[in-house]
């Protein structure tokens, strides 16, 4: 990595230069224009980054610029910006691309066609990279800057609402441009554009359970906190914190953060069917190790059928000796005897210790006197 110190730190990433003479081989016929073109490519994401990367040094927050693998990004760093700085921010890098193109067709007016060849040959050919690259940078899907340009407006009009609808706008047009781009032959854009499709999908999915307080920094601080007094074993504050998230939130995401770190509280102090009841209703919604959590709850407060089916999903997550062998203990309570074997067959498998004293556990009595756990028995 080739590091340039300064104000705006610049980092170039040798994936950068192979994307820059990729670009070059497919587009110049001799060495010098391959030579122009890896030298525009490289300018004109610079010369794109820099107008991000100004517009928020003006705004007083710290950048920094990364030159990677599909281009350029500007890393910022402090205070919280308005919408409309946001905006702005945003918006001058295409600006500074377009800019950067009226400033190279200026020399155009008196060079003939037929003088300074390469010369002549790298000016147009910026020209119409910068277009090319402003216009598709413009469309209004994440993460291009069209589509924060998009979030940013709609966010601003409808609040959250307004994320969500951008980046379902995202998806539809990305998707578009998929088909578009494998339709003409255009197989990388047609690839990177599906990659857009599939990321934009994601995020849209996760936005879904969002609420306004989610983004409330009142809120977060206070979960912070919360988090920091468990960290540091004040148990009791901690909890008490964490209660007044969940009162003030009643739904999103920092309610269900909230929830998952109260009912790991109440784990720890035995509480368990406390701790089931306050993941019951959110169980859809859980974490992966939330969703592990709701299963030790429910096993202990004897909930077996609640253990077996969050068991179930857990093992994905966590496939270990210990989530396949509460599943067993739970089928087998609820006397289900192929799955009760099956898992804890699945748990010797995973490198489960003392098998024989796991098999004289009470919760197995319901199946006892079944033929094949009898041969499990006997097997160890």
């Amino acid at each position: 990595m080739i590091r340039i110190p300064g104000t705006i730190a610049i980092n170039i990433y040798p994936i950068f230069w192979i994307l820059c003479f990729m670009i070059a081989l497919l587009n110049g016929n001799t060495i010098p224009e391959m030579l122009i073109w890896a030298g525009i490519v490289f300018f004109s994401v610079l010369i794109h980054e820099y107008g991000h990367a100004l517009t928020a040094l003006f705004f007083k927050q710290h950048v920094h610029i990364d030159l990677l693998a599909f281009g350029g990004l500007t890393h910022r760093h402090g205070k919280k910006l308005k919408k409309w700085q946001e905006f702005l921010v945003t918006f001058n890098g295409p600006l500074a691309g377009m800019l950067f193109c009226i400033f190279v067709y200026l020399p155009l007016v008196f060079i003939e066609p037929t003088q300074d060849g390469l010369l002549n040959y790298a000016l147009r050919s910026t020209i119409i990279i910068n277009i090319f690259w402003t216009v598709l940078n413009l469309l209004p899907i994440q993460p291009l800057d069209g589509g924060h340009l998009l979030s940013i407006t709609l966010e601003a009009i409808f609040g959250l609402k307004g994320l969500k609808i951008a980046l379902f706008i995202s998806i539809v047009l990305a998707a578009l441009m998929t088909i578009a781009g494998f339709a003409y032959n255009q197989l990388f854009i047609g690839i990177i554009f599906f990659m857009f499709t599939f990321e934009n999908y994601r995020l849209w999915k996760n936005s879904l359970p969002l609420t306004d307080l989610d983004q409330d920094s009142v809120l977060q601080n206070m979960l912070k906190s919360a988090k920091k007094e468990m960290d540091s074993g004040n148990i009791e504050e901690a909890l008490n914190l964490f209660e007044q998230v969940r009162d003030v939130a009643k739904g999103g995401i920092i309610y269900s953060t909230a929830t998952e770190s109260v009912a790991e509280i109440l784990y720890q102090l035995g509480k368990y069917e406390e701790g089931y009841l306050k993941l019951l209703p959110i169980s859809s919604k859980l974490t992966p190790e939330g969703l592990k959590l709701f299963q030790k709850l429910s096993f202990h407060s004897s909930h077996f059928d609640s253990a077996a089916k969050s068991g179930e999903r857990t093992y994905q997550f966590f496939p270990s000796d210990e989530v396949a062998l509460m599943n067993s203990l739970s089928y087998a309570s609820l006397g289900s005897v192929n799955p009760a074997i099956g898992w804890i067959q699945c748990a010797i498998r995973d490198g489960l210790p003392n098998i024989k004293a796991i098999l004289t556990k009470t919760e197995f009595d319901p199946i006892r006197s079944d033929p094949q756990f009898r041969a499990l028995e006997n097997k160890y």
